[in-house]
């Protein structure tokens, strides 16, 4: 079992994001749509749980945001310092810096000896992950309770068992509503026969992944996806979602978020905000899901495909 399986849904996406897709605690709030001093404080409560907890006179919080890169300059020498000087500061930074070291964390700064002078701060993890080449649509903000439940379900390597069963996962959209101040419910939209859309690789690929609609409070319909397997983004390229019919014309949802990297993981979600009211006509009415490669920002039709999957209508 990972390290990260100890943790709830909300504290492990948040580190996973940060570790794996270089994001900032700002980038995060944007796109789980909660607060940044949401995202902190998870971040910090997820690093205590893996590192243990720490003295009572020890900021975890403001070491956390230090060995996570999410301090500026200036701040993160100062951290740094502080740490130098106390004991218990440096035993629970040290194990904190091993835990984030072994789930991937290459950038995180060494923990200072008693006696070490002041050392440079390595670069920050969030400019360590360089943005795509191609302009990216940006999909509209996911409530929290949407992306950590599909996050959680796809780097838990547990999609394999949610494909299995059908959708039928407890462990999700269901229990991250509870974790992460439930901002949605992973109830089926009025005009869907279900919430979850298995996503199966095409020509052969092993990649497999999800589609998860979800009613906001408001009313409104969002979706999130999240897959495994998926070949890495090359030059150019990103992946695109489409929803398509037969005889009728193609409809491109938007771009994902982040490319896709050596991990194999892709996640994104939607739809964008022009598109809200229309989505779930779209849903009702076209007959498969499709993620391409796409190396044109204004495409008027699918690339090659990559994932598919049946929608309600074309079951």
């Amino acid at each position: 079992m990972s390290p990260l399986d100890t943790l709830a849904p909300d504290q492990r996406a948040v580190l996973e994001l940060v570790l794996r897709q270089g994001r900032s605690y700002g980038e995060l709030s944007e796109l789980l749509g909660i607060p940044e001093r949401d995202v902190r404080a998870r971040a910090d409560a997820g690093l205590r749980v893996l590192a243990g907890e720490a003295a009572a006179r020890v900021d975890t919080g403001r070491i956390t945001d230090w060995l996570l890169g999410q301090q500026p300059d200036a701040e993160a020498e100062r951290t740094r310092a502080a740490v130098q000087r106390s004991a218990e500061s440096r035993e629970w930074a040290a194990a904190a810096a091993e835990r984030l070291r072994e789930l991937g964390g290459a950038a995180v700064p060494d923990v200072p000896g008693g006696d070490d002078a002041p050392r440079p701060r390595p670069r920050p993890l969030r400019e360590s992950a360089p943005a795509a080449e191609v302009p990216v649509a940006r999909s509209s903000r996911l409530g929290g309770a949407i992306l950590i439940g599909v996050v959680a379900v796809i780097v838990g390597g547990l999609i394999a068992f949610v494909i299995l069963r059908g959708g039928d996962d407890d462990g999700g959209g269901q229990q991250a509503g509870t974790q992460a101040e439930a901002t949605a419910t992973p109830t089926p939209p009025a005009n869907a026969n279900g919430n979850d859309i298995v996503l199966q690789g095409t020509d052969g690929s092993n990649a497999a992944g999800l589609m998860r609609l979800i009613r906001r409070k408001n009313g409104n319909v969002q979706f999130a996806i999240a897959a495994e397997n998926v070949p890495p983004n090359q030059g150019r390229e990103v992946y695109a979602v489409w929803f398509t019919r037969e005889g009728g014309t193609p409809r491109r949802l938007g771009f994902t978020q982040a490319p896709v990297r050596e991990d194999g993981i892709l996640t994104t979600g939607g739809p964008q905000k022009g598109d809200a009211d229309d989505f779930p006509k779209w849903f009702a009415t076209y007959d498969k899901v499709l993620v391409t490669r796409e190396t044109d920002a204004k495409a008027k039709t699918p690339g090659p495909a990559v994932l598919e999957g049946t929608l309600p209508n074309g079951a």
